[in-house]
């Protein structure tokens, strides 16, 4: 990758060989020009291994001012454009990178009156200038990037960790809950209710030996099983109504697990609106609610570009309205294909209406259903 130090050696070779093209066209000695780029071509080499190897930059003052003695020892005259890309690395060197702009460009503005040349050497100059004056600037940005990508990606990595962590922890914490919860329906049901029945075995167990010597006796003894086992039974229907869930609280626990999984998965904002009494809504709706919900989400992820999705869920007097939002912009005209087909049919078969929209805020499935 091309980075600072390779810049700047470019920029001295490019800087060389076009000042010595001038002087070859000028008819000066052609072994004198050969072994003079030779000299600096080895040193500009020793300057790109020493940063390489050492990165101390007292070796590289050192040879950056034998470089600029040397164009003052050859010709000013005829190496002044390398002598501009020798300073800007010396500048480069000693500067901020906040203060380099300013600085070399003053400094440049000076040397081109202090040492007065020909039109063609200031032309060439400047453009050698403008050139490691852009490049420095890419490379730069392009550093900046790279160190930003690799920050972001050890950040992603981390995040992920813990995403994983959590799922984890909430699927320990499920089942912990699930075991806490069986233990304490088992313990309900063998206290309060094994006990009962317990005792009725014992009261009839008690009449069987009881039938032989008192009748009578006996058939008390079995009105008062049966009682205790009527009071069981209705302790089993109390225990059964009290433990078992409102259905509207599984549906809305099983459409929330679902956008919360979609959020995290995704990294798209899904969330859910509820108003009204959602107890008027039957099992077969949630049901229809739960189908078009997945497949509403399917269809954000093929056709849209949507980072929020909104599901709506509004019981009025008499019906119930359902709308599935997305804030995807898409050109292209929607067609009902299979998915909004099943859609539309869920919705039919549980005496719905099923309605399509699509503007420039995104693209809406209402449901409407009677109760």
């Amino acid at each position: 990758m091309l980075d600072l130090p390779v810049l700047y050696l470019i920029s001295k070779l490019v800087a060389l060989v076009a000042s010595y093209l001038m002087a070859v066209d000028a008819k000066t000695d052609v072994v004198a020009i050969i072994i003079s780029v030779l000299s600096f071509a080895c040193v500009f080499f020793l300057e790109l291994l020493l940063d390489r190897l050492w990165k101390k930059k007292s070796l590289l003052f050192i040879t950056i001012s034998a470089s600029i003695i040397g164009c003052f020892f050859i010709g000013i005259e005829l190496l002044f454009p390398l002598m501009v890309v020798l300073l800007l690395h010396l500048c480069e060197l000693l500067l901020s990178r906040d203060m380099y702009y300013q600085i070399s460009v003053i400094a440049m503005v000076l040397i081109f009156f202090i040492f007065p040349t020909s039109m063609t050497i200031r032309v060439l100059s400047i453009i050698l200038i403008m050139m490691i004056m852009l490049s420095r600037f890419i490379i730069i940005k392009q550093e900046y990037l790279i160190d930003r990508n690799e920050t972001l990606q050890e950040k992603i990595t981390k995040l992920e960790g813990n995403i994983a962590d959590l799922n984890g922890l909430m699927k320990t914490l499920k089942t912990t809950a699930s075991l806490e919860e069986r233990n304490r329906i088992a313990a309900r049901i063998h206290d309060e209710i094994g006990h009962g029945i317990s005792g009725s075995i014992i009261l009839l167990e008690a009449s069987m030996l009881q039938m032989k010597d008192d009748h009578k006796k006996a058939i008390g003894t079995v009105e008062k099983a049966i009682i205790n086992l009527r009071e069981s039974v209705d302790e089993i229907r109390t225990a059964l109504r009290e433990e078992r869930t409102d259905k509207s609280l599984l549906g809305i626990h099983d459409i929330t697990a679902i956008l919360e999984e979609f959020k995290v998965r995704y990294n798209i904002s899904a969330k859910l609106k509820a108003t009204g009494d959602l107890t008027n809504i039957n099992l077969n709706i949630w049901a229809c609610i739960h189908d078009n919900l997945k497949e509403c989400l399917t269809n954000v992820l093929k056709h849209s570009n949507a980072t929020e999705f909104l599901l709506y869920i509004h019981v009025f007097n008499k019906i119930i309205k359902v709308e599935y939002k997305d804030n995807g912009r898409n050109d292209d005209e929607f067609e009902k294909h299979l998915g909004l087909e099943a859609i539309e049919e869920r919705t039919i078969n549980c005496e719905g209406r099923c309605f399509f929209a699509k503007d420039k805020t995104g693209f809406c499935v209402t449901n409407i259903f009677n109760y």
